[in-house]
């Protein structure tokens, strides 16, 4: 008897990027505005069901052009709540929006990658990343959304681990998955991934309420099967072990 096959899913493309300039606007998010009485109903139950969530401001990207290997935009500045409801219902074109972060891919010396698994009481828990977290206001360098400093600050802040102590290859892979583009670096790290791993479970271990309660260690392609994660982090996965 044949065996039927399940579909192989299409990954999400990778776009290579050279630089980021991504302007700061005053203008407020319109379409959170119109939304404001939904946003509150969904952020009182969403904090019901998980209530560390914070209501924290954010920053999303409206308007974008890529061109000549350089993204190009503006971010609005909005809420957490306005941000989880957008998201929660699909991302839609009328919002105007995209959720742009930047990722750090950790990278030991054996060549394998260590993502991060969400802890149950985030938004996201459960599911696999590489560092990862969406910009806020501290993340604004002399008018400008700072992917760089964003991407290093969750190294740093998620797994413990320092950009001056790795090697950054150069430029950023964009991979636009759904309503998310994702800039995502590889910081090659001159440990095997045991140590790493080691070093970035003791960061976890020392914080009252880690963002992150595992970290996952890739060592082949297909390994990503096995996890809950988002199209991008599979799309990592694959090319960066293929």
């Amino acid at each position: 008897m044949a065996v039927a096959r399940k579909a192989v899913e299409a990954q999400p493309e990778i776009i290579p990027v050279n630089s980021c300039d991504l302007s700061v606007t005053d203008a407020p998010w319109a379409w959170a505005e119109d939304n404001a009485s939904a946003v509150k109903r969904f952020w009182n139950k969403a904090i019901v069901d998980k209530p560390a969530l914070f209501n924290g401001p954010v920053m999303v990207m409206g308007q974008h052009t890529l061109s000549d290997g350089c993204l190009t935009g503006e971010v609005y500045q909005t809420n957490f709540a306005s941000f989880l409801y957008c998201k929660d219902t699909g991302l839609p074109a009328e919002a105007g929006i995209r959720i742009v972060f930047g990722c750090a891919v950790v990278r030991s010396a054996e060549g394998h990658l260590l993502f991060g698994r969400m802890a149950p009481y985030t938004a996201t828990s459960g599911r696999v990343y590489p560092m990862a977290g969406t910009p806020d206001p501290d993340d604004i360098k002399d008018g400008k959304l700072d992917i760089e400093g964003s991407m290093q600050r969750e190294l740093r802040e998620e797994a413990g681990l320092s950009a001056a102590d790795a090697t950054r290859l150069e430029g950023y892979m964009l991979i636009e998955d759904g309503g998310m583009s994702a800039l995502c670096a590889v910081f090659d790290f001159d440990a095997p991934s045991r140590d790493l791993k080691s070093r970035m479970m003791d960061h976890i271990d020392l914080q009252d309420q880690p963002e992150l309660d595992e970290i996952v260690v890739f060592r082949r392609a297909g390994f990503h099967v096995h996890h809950r994660m988002p199209g991008f982090a599979r799309t990592l996965v694959q090319h960066l072990l293929d």
